[in-house]
């Protein structure tokens, strides 16, 4: 039981990583990467069930749930580094985070320590339509929340909403890339 504690003190830090790439645009009190989690996975949850119940994409439920609650874990050992960070150090961030994830699971249980990898594998590849979807939720999940900072009056926030990268899987979800276009079109002038 003290492997899950030693876990949990590790995950925990998530509440308390604050999310860079807002903190770098000038929000003094950013949202933390835990509640970037509780975003994507109520996001993924809504939207999953939206598109498989009137959609009929099948995208399987439970492994969206799992891939977004840990598909972070590794920021509780790095932290969270915002696009600018990530493309000045190029594919060393990609190592490091693959590094801290393993080594933030390796207290779990063998079988669920696989499991959980193996999330984040399929995550990180972005090929299955499960890790396509949760990707997407990972981004929408950002430009809501740049969205609700540019109506509490914060400025300069454009690039989040003109970065190609952000739109990458969304494009792959035309129901998501309808919702986003609405977002973007009630933003603040």
């Amino acid at each position: 039981m003290s492997d899950f504690l030693d876990f949990f003190e590790n995950a925990y830090r998530l509440k308390r990583t604050p999310r860079s790439g807002f903190w770098y645009y000038g929000i003094k009190e950013p949202e933390t990467v835990a509640e970037h989690i509780f975003g994507v996975s109520l996001l993924a949850y809504i939207f999953g069930y939206y598109l498989n119940r009137y959609h009929q994409l099948n995208l399987n439920m439970e492994k969206i749930l799992k891939m977004a609650i840990v598909h972070e874990l590794g920021e509780a050992l790095i932290g969270d580094l915002h696009l600018e960070s990530r493309q000045l150090l190029g594919e060393c961030v990609v190592e490091a985070e693959k590094k801290a994830f393993k080594e933030m699971t390796e207290k779990l249980p063998e079988g669920l320590r696989a499991e959980v990898l193996s999330l984040y594998e399929e995550f990180e590849e972005g090929k299955t339509p499960e890790a396509i979807f949760v990707r997407s939720m990972d981004k929408v999940d950002l430009l809501i929340q740049a969205f609700i900072y540019e109506k509490t009056g914060y400025k300069n926030l454009q690039n989040f909403f003109g970065e190609k990268k952000n739109f990458e899987y969304i494009e792959k979800i035309p129901e998501i890339k309808e919702f986003i276009e609405s977002l973007k079109a009630r933003r603040p002038k």
